[in-house]
């Protein structure tokens, strides 16, 4: 071919492409029209969980909303009343963490998040795009009060968890026993009405977004079985799977973030001109350190050290001054337990209370990441956000007393895609194949943000997809078994980290 004939060929080729046509965001309401009309005991009940920050809370005793109120995201941290109320209680002994309890309630699912900004109001979506996408599925999520859910006119085929974020995620795993419990005899006594003797079993699908997951997990494997005492494991039994038909994960922080662990010690801004959490009051939440990076990942690092450093042992916490153990927040920890008189006797609780933290910490991570086998009747989708460069490593400078982020690898800006992955490929040791002690039926990766995965419409047609026209137990694409994320069958598969305890 000629030189002039290659220039042809280009430009008529250049010429077709700009006159292609773009594709079009899925129509979600055309195309899943015949399944929302769809009446069926096959069609199964959707359970919506949130992430850290997703639920609304709201303090018992005044009706104040201490996060997602209407008029703004938050109160401000820096009145002494409010402190008390976002900060969880300090424990002055060897009780359990379970026993601490404040006067906060959840109220709901923060769907919009409100803020002011110079004066201006603004109004950003947090799981309305979620909650809109089921709606044109058929699924009726109308934010339901509890003593009207028995009414007939009810419809029992969609359900949002709220729970406390800032506590332990094996209670929250707990809590969602309970509510599955009792929506289960809900959904039944309507299928029965309407199906007669006839009525099936009901199970639930569960959609879980960020640390929703992680919630999600514990209770698959565990129900509301709780951590042992002694520091060992227990049981997988696979208890909350016997409810669960399968499960869509987005974003979930499998191996942690970075990001928990510079929060305890940095503080917390969510933004110019709101409000600022500070160490010692981020420090009581106890979900943040189940969130922290894998040691055995080697994430963190102390400035002039190329060696990794545990930010599980309390002696560090004490050496470097982190969180609340930093002296420079002992006026704050005045405020949150002002029954102590004095700054040692505030430094000595507070560093019990937090060896307590770091160690329930560590022993729930070996319990959602030991290998598993998945159950033939449960199907695990995941979703990845990606495109944008995230936080990986961070390193703590001892002369300024901060954490600065040093290293930063592909996420959606929160969480990395190797945690989602749950990706054991991170200590090093890189093979073709994912490592990982989780296999999913299928793994969706898209170039989204940690929360506008679920605006987008790519991810709504693949979650309308899988909650009502995929084949279910295993049938889809294969036959038998299922495929992992790296292509091996999931049964028989040996995971070769993390090792499994016993």
């Amino acid at each position: 071919m000629t030189v002039w004939a290659r220039l042809s060929a280009m430009a008529a080729a250049l010429f077709l492409a700009a006159c292609a046509p773009e594709p079009r965001a899925p129509d979600l309401n055309t195309l899943y029209d015949s399944a929302a009309a769809f009446e069926t005991q096959d069609r199964r009940p959707v359970i919506s969980i949130p992430g850290t920050l997703g639920s609304r809370l709201v303090d018992r005793d005044s009706g104040i909303v201490i996060w997602g109120g209407a008029s703004g995201l938050s109160v401000d941290p820096d009145m002494p009343e409010n402190a008390r109320r976002i900060a969880l209680p300090i424990g002055s002994g060897g009780e359990s963490l379970r026993v601490l309890r404040d006067g906060v309630r959840t109220d709901g699912v923060l769907r919009v998040a409100r803020a002011s900004v110079l004066g201006i109001p603004l109004e950003l979506d947090i799981y309305r795009g979620v909650i809109s996408t089921l709606i044109a599925g058929g699924f009726d999520f109308r934010e339901t009060r509890e003593e009207e859910i028995m009414e007939r006119d009810v419809n029992l085929d969609s359900f949002e968890f709220p729970y406390d974020w800032r506590r332990d995620i094996v209670e929250a795993a707990h809590d969602l026993d309970y509510f599955i419990s009792r929506k289960t005899n809900q959904v039944m006594e309507e299928r029965r009405r309407v199906f007669g003797p006839e009525a099936e079993p009901v199970k639930f699908d569960l959609i879980a977004h960020s640390m929703g997951g992680l919630v999600t997990r514990y209770y698959l494997m565990y129900g509301d079985a709780d951590l042992p005492e002694d520091g060992s494991l227990p049981e997988v039994t696979w208890a909350g799977a016997k409810h669960v038909g399968r499960v869509v994960f987005i974003a979930p922080p499998n191996t942690g973030s970075v990001l928990a662990f510079e929060n305890l010690v940095n503080g917390k801004t969510l933004g110019p001109f709101q409000p600022t959490y500070a160490p010692a009051i981020l420090g009581t939440h106890v979900s943040t350190y189940q969130l922290f990076p894998r040691d055995r990942h080697m994430r963190v690092r102390i400035a002039g050290s190329e060696e990794p450093v545990s930010i599980f042992d309390l002696a560090n916490w004490e050496r470097y001054g982190w969180g609340l153990l930093n002296p420079g927040q002992d006026a704050l920890l005045q405020i949150l337990m002002p029954e102590e008189a004095t700054a040692e006797g505030r430094h000595e609780r507070a560093k019990r209370h937090l060896g307590k933290i770091l160690k329930r910490a560590e022993q729930f991570q070996r319990a959602v990441d030991r290998p598993v086998t998945i159950p033939e009747d449960l199907d695990l989708y995941l979703v990845v956000g990606g495109g944008f460069e995230t936080p990986a490593e961070v390193e703590y400078d001892p002369e300024t007393g901060r954490v600065e982020i040093t290293k930063l690898e592909e996420g959606d800006g929160v969480v990395l895609r190797a945690s989602s992955l749950l990706d054991e490929r991170q200590d090093g040791n890189y093979t073709l194949s994912l490592r990982s002690p989780l296999s999913y039926r299928s793994v969706l990766l898209l170039p989204e943000e940690h929360v506008d995965i679920t605006k987008s419409p790519v991810f709504g047609d693949n979650l309308l997809f899988w909650l009502l026209e995929a084949q279910r137990s295993g049938d889809q694409l294969v036959r038998p078994g299922r495929l992992s994320v790296a292509g091996v069958p999931s049964e028989g598969r040996a995971a070769t980290s993390p090792p499994a305890d016993k």
